[in-house]
């Protein structure tokens, strides 16, 4: 490997910085705390727009500093509800006093490198004037993982089952769909609330922009089952990966003492997925449900204050918070008046007495900035044992962590701070707020997390899968597919002695369960021999080149139309937004699967689910056959750029890309529509580190610049896309 040292302007601490030939930064340094400060340093170098935008959208002040649009307010608007911004100084506060030294170097670093690089082109072209990075800014980015990103799908899926009970679909109908997820809610009640105000297709657009690990594949390999004799841990994290700069920044990280190599949060000093000389980690996100929609039963007060209803007739009033919106360009600012109590924040301001939804999430409890403290003490854990300790009690976002380190231990942890609801909720269909009963009791104990430490078999594997019942308690209340998940355990229950390459190859597999699982249930109703031929003798995979993978899934999109599209159902609308748009739901698709494999259900209650399967395949013969790759493909858009006339002509968006894999396989790779473009949910980086080296092996659909103009700036897509793998490893930069 060739490294390319760097100039530092403004490096005002003694290291040296250089490149090898992907463009990864390696940072040697004397000290853990002079390695944080260069960090810092080449996220403001590399990518000073979107730590810069990310903190301004996190801080709920996007309209006020990038772009009065609409699409931002209505982001700020949300922001600033639920209240990220509130209570960082306390966080910081209560931040251990290590933790606080290494925030403190990292920001000084961010500062430092900014100072250097100046404006950035779209910093200029929008008038954007940055402010200093400070520890506060280091929780604004956390939150955007955690809740910006994380949380926030819990709640679209709240919001579709309240959509869902509020269209009129049957209430024994969607009460069979959740299988006793939703015997504790009332019905009668949420139909007579006004309905959750829903954000634009181009809001969510901005949201998905966000850092999120909502679909990730991880595990880890036990020494007894590696050809090094070694623990492997492979892991790659999932979410939109067709805007540039790539969401992640991998960097190297050497300190003499130890090193750190992996994917990065810029913004954030901490290592997503990554190892060290003793330890390596990556996370999945676990689904946790963390967020609450309550009905509040509200009124006017004699004196015009608004008041919330405790039990039969007790009225007290909110707490009133004035949130003022500036606009950029001189507009006259927004101001936005929030009514919250201590069950949560009141989703829209009510127009009239009456019940409204209000939304309570536990990342809002004092404590939650400590999550930025177990990523970086998980660095400095010397083994699995500690660092599950470490991550047990990580508060926020609820993720499933998985370990593998240089003695030979494999481990899985999870964490979360969880509601302890009263019996029988889960906390996935709204409750009544005036009975105090259904108010949180604190949060759950450790013991309700998944814990595995040196399985019998060999392995741990986690892929966003539903987590098992504790004494009753669900900490994931959504259904959840576990095709991918399923898919790995097969795959390595049957491999021998595993190496690098076959561990590579997994993680690029597109076989679909899914598929595997439900013809079956399909085929024995299609009338057409030659379609029953063709999907009996296809291999369930996803490659861009298989005419099978449309043929299929048309198949099933027909058949879920059939089934469940009917008015008195989900609606043919909603069926589509759920199943293939931007809306997509993998809880609604668990569920579907389900039903789909009954004899007999409520959803096909007075008619034949063989003639309606039937009358889905007929429909086929309608279409036009064409290969996966016309299908499920995408262009590369510049996240600053993109969507532009200047933009296309200057190559800020690219030719299409044929996107192998769907929701379903192991390479996730989905393709889905919003309202004026497509959108992606795919693996944003590949990494697999064999314990018995000092080494790793990665890919990402980016590079480590965000500008257009770089070399750097797509350095890893034609890797990403032919699966082939760089080698990242602790180098010594020769001397000067």
């Amino acid at each position: 490997m060739t490294l390319t040292p760097l100039s530092t302007p403004n490096c005002q601490r003694k290291l040296r910085i250089a490149r090898d030939e992907a463009g990864v930064p390696h940072v040697f340094a004397e000290s853990h705390h002079d390695a944080l400060y260069g960090l810092g340093y080449m996220h403001a170098t590399d990518r000073i727009t979107q730590i810069m935008f990310a903190r301004a959208v996190s801080a709920g002040r996007a309209s006020e500093l990038i772009a009065d649009k609409e699409e931002l307010r209505e982001t700020d608007r949300f922001f600033r509800r639920i209240g990220l911004h509130r209570n960082h100084q306390r966080e910081v506060g209560l931040l251990r006093s290590h933790i606080r030294e290494q925030i403190a170097h990292y920001a000084v670093g961010v500062n430092d490198g900014a100072a250097a690089v100046g404006q950035s082109w779209p910093m200029w072209a929008t008038g954007f004037e940055s402010e200093p990075w400070d520890p506060v800014s280091v929780l604004l980015i956390g939150n955007l993982l955690s809740f910006g990103g994380l949380a926030v799908s819990q709640l679209e899926n709240e919001r579709i089952v309240v959509e869902l009970i509020q269209s009129g679909a049957s209430e024994e109908a969607l009460r069979e769909m959740f299988e006793g997820r939703l015997d504790h809610v009332d019905f009668e009640l949420i139909r007579k609330v006004p309905s959750l105000p829903r954000m634009s297709d181009e809001a969510l657009e901005v949201l998905a922009d966000l850092p999120r690990l909502a679909g990730s594949n991880a595990w880890a390999v036990a020494p007894s089952r590696t050809a090094s004799g070694g623990a492997m841990l492979c892991s790659d994290p999932h979410l939109e990966i067709n805007r540039l700069p790539a969401i992640w920044y991998e960097a190297v990280l050497d300190w003499g003492d130890d090193y750190v190599m992996g994917a990065t949060l810029p913004g954030c000093p901490l290592v997503a997925v990554g190892r060290t000389s003793k330890l390596a980690w990556g996370v999945t996100y676990m689904k946790g449900d963390t967020i609450d929609i309550f009905v509040e039963d509200c009124r006017r007060s004699p004196t015009g204050e608004w008041q919330y209803r405790r039990g039969a007739d007790t009225w007290m009033n909110f707490e009133v918070r004035e949130e003022t919106l500036g606009r950029k360009g001189g507009a006259e600012a927004e101001t936005m008046t929030v009514l919250e109590n201590p069950q949560g924040t009141l989703d829209a301001d009510p127009l009239t007495p009456g019940y409204q939804f209000s939304l309570a999430w536990s990342g809002t409890a004092p404590g939650s900035g400590a999550a930025i403290g177990s990523w970086l003490d998980v660095i400095a854990s010397p083994d699995v044992t500690t660092a599950m300790e470490v991550a047990e009690q990580c508060p926020q976002p609820t993720l499933c962590w998985v370990f593998a380190d240089v003695e030979g231990n494999i481990g899985m942890q999870g964490n979360g701070r969880f509601p302890a609801r009263r019996p029988g909720a889960t906390g996935l269909g709204p409750l009544a707020a005036w009975d105090e009963a259904n108010h949180w009791n604190g949060f759950l104990g450790p013991e309700y997390l998944p814990s595995i430490y040196n399985p019998e078999c060999g392995f741990v594997a986690t892929a966003n899968e539903e987590q098992p019942e504790v004494d009753g308690v669900r900490v994931t209340s959504q259904t959840l597919p576990d095709y991918r998940k399923r898919r790995i355990v097969e795959q390595l229950t049957y491999a021998g002695e595993v190496t690098v390459e076959e561990m590579q190859t997994l993680q690029y597999d597109l076989v679909s369960l899914q598929a595997r699982e439900l013809l079956p249930y399909l085929l024995p109703h299609v009338a057409d021999k030659s379609i029953v031929q063709r999907l009996e003798n296809w291999n369930q995979d996803y490659s861009p080149d298989s005419y099978e993978a449309v043929l299929f899934q048309r198949l099933y999109r027909n058949t879920l139309l059939e089934i469940f599209g009917q008015a008195e159902g989900l609606g043919r609308r909603r069926v589509l937004y759920v199943a293939s748009r931007v809306g997509f739901s993998s809880m609604v698709i668990a569920a579907v699967d389900r039903i789909l494999k009954k004899d007999e259900s409520l959803w096909w209650k007075g008619r034949n689910k063989g003639e309606l399967i039937r009358a889905a395949a007929d429909k086929l013969k309608l279409e036009v056959e064409k290969p996966w790759s016309e299908v499920n493909n995408f262009h590369f858009t510049d996240r600053f750029f993109g969507g532009i006339s200047v933009g296309r002509l200057l190559g800020f968006e690219s030719r299409p890309y044929p996107m192998p894999g769907n929701f379903s396989t192991i390479f996730q790779g989905h393709v889905l529509q919003t309202a004026k473009r497509s959108s992606t949910f795919a693996p944003s980086y590949h990494f697999i580190a064999d314990m018995a080296t000092s080494e790793a092996w990665s890919n990402l659909p980016g590079g480590p610049s965000e500008s257009r103009f770089s070399a750097f700036y797509k350095s890893d897509v034609a890797r990403w896309f032919e699966g082939a793998y760089k080698q990242l490893i602790k180098e010594e930069l020769p001397p000067t």
